[in-house]
């Protein structure tokens, strides 16, 4: 935390606006300026403490008295200017990315904008590409009052605008840099800025399991890959969403790449490196989102091979490095491709597309030939074939009427180029209808011929290009008209507005919204229709566009059933919310009018339904009597730490589940349609299990707990002191997916070992001996001795079974020291491996000093852990 307020700067402003004071008053005045700034410091204090504890602000808003910080922990602090204090002014960044003050847009944005993209260059041999656009200007506010300018390249620029209103309370939250400025409140002296930063230390993240993979139990991100020839042109977007620690951690000042590999499920392979890249970072509720982008192919995976990714950083203050948990890459890629009539829809726009070879000549006659478009002789604006294509993935929906496009997928590099054939003859055999046509880029305008052109059938090649590369090409006719026909009225939308829906509220068959009649009647009317006349034009209402989980009924219109809603939704709890939880969704009913109905006077009536779901789960807290504090810094983490305990003779590495939250689940209560909790060991990690694993597929009965008789168990010895392990707390849902909470379990050695000092003499007569095996010692959980003097404790054996867990001593060789190269002992010292007997014996010259030699030995306790040690050999000089 910054704060610039000074005392001096206080007793100044008294002096100011007082004038001479007798000694009492400057006395008092001296108090209350004092209780102001304790009272300050303390707020800040705890307002700072919150936030370094992962706590995030959720809002800043102005009040009565002055502003008022409010947390995602629920505490709120008020800053004012005094016991009956002036409202506060609230400067924040708006949706649009502009600062905003007290609500008013300032124009003034708060980050640099892309330039628009370079335009293309006209078809040809593929050139370089243009330039893209420099970012703009945008403002910070200074710490010292005043906005600051940043230019394209990043160089500041102090304004002489300040953002300090005189003698208001006012709160810049700068979400963009982590940072909350404050003036004009008590404790801090006039034009001075109390600043406080808002954001933590990353100290770990980890995938958030929007979508898991069943096979592996890894979260998956997953892509289309636009392949030409082997080569990945380019991909559809993934995002993949971490987990912070804490919540409100820094992103800006880290570097992010990726780690990934190719493996045989279980095991590591070979390194892949090159197989995705990362487009865009950034942040939102606790989370970092990460773009990704496919750059190889995996289509020649074997059978039991994946691909898997992780996100390392770097951070680029202090060189830390940080690394997540592994995720399993899936992409499908698409091969085939065709160039369809945008302009028919997706309903329609697949049945034929365009024809990839030039089309016969003579052409074949207007009135029965394929024609795409039609182009009026007299329009100036002409016709832009950029709105006739769209390319067709003939690899995805394969078998349905409705295709997916490019478009679609929001392919990047996505392009068209268009030409003029030089020639193609009429149905005459004679005329040429190109003549009578010029194409600027994509635009076709009827060039000097005027009403000659009447009837004239020209064709244009158009190619589709995805970075450059052509993967698709089609021929499009058109048709020049002496006018347009009239078009069918455009569907007349009626939007519902469901609002936000709380996927725990859902109740099938309940509905959530319907259509009010009073906007029928208001249909009716627009269109001079009755609900008799509306029952002869139009058919039964028709879903167009729903999802699993989602029904909606509209039926009473035809019927003209008013005691019923005209429209209705309803959702069961199959339906989706994970990694949906922000869309706002739509779906869709249709009435359409029946054959032979003119489509110019009455359009096709859409009942659009628009919903957001959200999952509020409440995850259980984790048990504050068995968190514990990593970082030495007075904040407990998520982390709980494990000794294991005694299991019958041997000591076992577990810990029941159950054990880290608060009472052991008992009084944990889930939403409706909410089922199982149980947890996960996050995919990737090795050496631990957790069992039993969830053995249905749901286990669709509230209340069924796989997680109240979940154990988490190390598999392999603890090489190190400890070793975190990331768990995912998991609440299943009714639709089949999976709620998560990560937290960490550390496994720490409950065993310590030390060797004792071995001291040997240099004789004449023999060698000087001792045993290693008496000076190994071993500590128990507690710190207990449990293993002394070769054998094991009265502690060991009765308290710890130490005795009966298998336990193992090993000798190692025997090293020099910094001190004393391990060649300068010549041989001489030497050590029994078998016996731990360690013997000094040189070869008859005085030793003139003492020398210091290293023992080593490994123990290993197993299932809990191998432990190594070192201790002093030293060898005394001669007497």
């Amino acid at each position: 935390m910054k704060k610039k307020f000074y005392g001096a700067l206080l007793l100044g402003s008294l002096f100011l606006a007082g004038g001479m004071v007798s000694c009492s008053d400057y006395d008092d005045d001296i108090n209350r300026l004092n209780e102001r700034v304790d009272a300050l410091e303390k707020t800040v204090a705890e307002l700072q403490k919150a936030i370094e504890a992962g706590a995030v602000i959720t809002s800043v808003d102005d009040t009565e008295n002055g502003v008022k910080v409010t947390l995602s922990d629920g505490k709120t602090f008020e800053l004012t200017n005094g016991t009956d204090g002036t409202p506060g002014s609230v400067i924040k960044i708006g949706d649009n990315g502009n600062w905003f003050i007290d609500g008013n847009d300032t124009g003034k944005p708060s980050r640099g904008e892309k330039g628009e993209q370079g335009e293309q260059g006209p078809a040809g041999e593929q050139g370089p590409a243009g330039e893209d656009g420099k970012d703009g200007k945008y403002y910070i506010p200074g710490e010292n009052g005043f906005w600051i300018e940043v230019d394209s390249e990043g160089n500041q620029t102090e304004t002489t605008m300040s953002w300090i209103p005189e003698n208001t309370p006012v709160a810049v939250y700068d979400s963009a840099n982590g940072k909350l400025l404050i003036s004009n409140i008590d404790g801090v002296a006039e034009g001075e800025v109390l600043v406080i930063e808002t954001w933590g230390e990353l100290k770990s993240l980890a995938v958030i399991p929007y979508v898991i993979d069943k096979e592996t139990s890894m979260p998956v991100v997953s892509f289309y890959n636009i392949v030409k020839d082997g080569d990945v042109l380019e991909s559809t977007d993934a995002t993949a969403h971490f987990r912070l620690n804490p919540n409100n951690a820094n992103i800006k000042v880290w570097e992010w790449s990726i780690i990934d590999r190719k493996v045989v499920t279980r095991a590591e392979g070979d390194n892949v490196n090159d197989l995705l890249a990362i487009s865009e970072v950034s942040r939102g509720d606790g989370e970092m989102i990460v773009s990704l982008k496919s750059k190889k192919s995996i289509a020649d995976l074997n059978a039991d091979e994946i691909a898997i990714f992780a996100l390392n950083g770097t951070n680029t203050a202090n060189g830390n490095n940080i690394a997540s948990d592994y995720a399993k890459v899936t992409s499908e890629d698409l091969t085939n491709f065709a160039i369809v009539n945008a302009s028919l829809g997706h309903e329609y726009a697949f049945t034929n597309p365009y024809p990839t070879e030039k089309p016969a000549e003579p052409a074949e006659n207007p009135k029965t030939a394929r024609l795409d478009a039609q182009l009026v002789y007299s329009d100036p604006e002409g016709i832009d074939l950029k709105d006739l294509v769209w390319t067709w993935a003939k690899d995805l929906n394969a078998g349905t009427s409705v295709g997916v496009t490019l478009e679609d997928l929001n392919i990047d590099g996505l392009t068209y180029e268009f030409s003029k054939p030089e020639k193609y003859l009429g149905s005459d055999g004679t005329t040429n209808q190109q003549e009578f046509v010029n194409l600027d880029g994509s635009i076709v305008t009827v060039n000097d011929y005027a009403t000659a052109a009447i009837g004239r059938t020209p064709i244009f090649l158009v190619k589709a290009l995805v970075n450059g590369t052509v993967v698709a090409t089609g021929y499009i006719k058109l048709e020049i008209v002496k006018s347009a026909p009239e078009p069918d009225i455009p569907d007349e939308i009626l939007t519902v507005d469901c609002g936000t829906i709380n996927y725990g509220d859902i109740v099938d068959g309940k509905v959530i919204a319907e259509l009010d009649w009073t906007r029928v009647n208001k249909f009716y009317s627009k269109y001079g229709l009755t609900a008799e006349t509306f029952g002869k034009l139009y058919n039964d209402a028709e879903i167009t566009k729903t999802e699993i989980g989602v029904n909606m009924v509209g039926n009473a219109w035809i019927k003209n059933q008013t005691t019923t809603a005209p429209a209705t939704i309803t959702m069961t709890d199959k339906v989706a919310v994970m990694g949906l939880q922000e869309a706002v969704r739509t779906a869709e009913i249709t009435f359409k009018t029946k054959e032979g109905v003119d489509k110019t006077k009455y359009p096709n009536v859409v009942v659009r339904f628009t919903y957001t779901i959200k999952d509020t789960t409440v995850f259980p807290a984790l048990n504050d009597d068995y968190r514990i504090d990593v970082n030495g810094d007075g904040v407990k983490d998520n982390v709980v730490k494990v000794k294991g305990q005694l299991e019958g003779s041997k000591w076992a590495m577990v810990s029941g589940i159950k054990e880290h939250f608060t009472e052991y689940l008992n009084g944990y209560k889930r939403s409706a349609n909410h089922y199982d909790l149980y947890a996960t060991l996050v995919a990737g990690q090795t050496g631990a299990e957790i069992t039993p694993a969830k053995t249905t597929s749901g286990n669709q009965v509230q209340g069924k707990e796989t997680v109240m008789a979940q154990e988490i168990k190390l598999t392999t010895e603890l090489i190190n002191a400890y070793k975190d392990y990331a768990v995912n707390f998991n609440v299943s849902l009714a639709n089949g997916e999976d709620t998560t909470y990560t937290y960490t379990v550390r496994f720490e050695r409950p065993y310590t070992v030390k060797v004792s000092d071995v001291v040997l003499e240099t004789l004449l007569a023999e060698a000087s001996t001792d045993e290693l095996s008496k000076k190994v010692v071993i500590y128990g959980p507690q710190g207990e001795k449990v293993y002394e003097n070769g054998v094991v404790t009265a502690d060991g054996k009765n308290t710890y079974k130490f005795n009966q867990s298998g336990y193992s001593i090993e000798y190692k060789d025997l090293t020099g020291s910094t001190e004393d190269t391990w060649a300068s002992f010549g041989g001489n010292l030497k050590l029994d491996k078998t016996t731990g007997k360690i013997s000094w014996y040189n070869q008859g010259t005085a030793l003139q000093k003492d020398k210091l030699a290293h023992s080593n030995v490994v123990v290993t306790i197993p299932d809990v852990a191998v432990i190594e040690a070192e201790g002093n050999i030293i060898v005394k000089k001669s007497k």
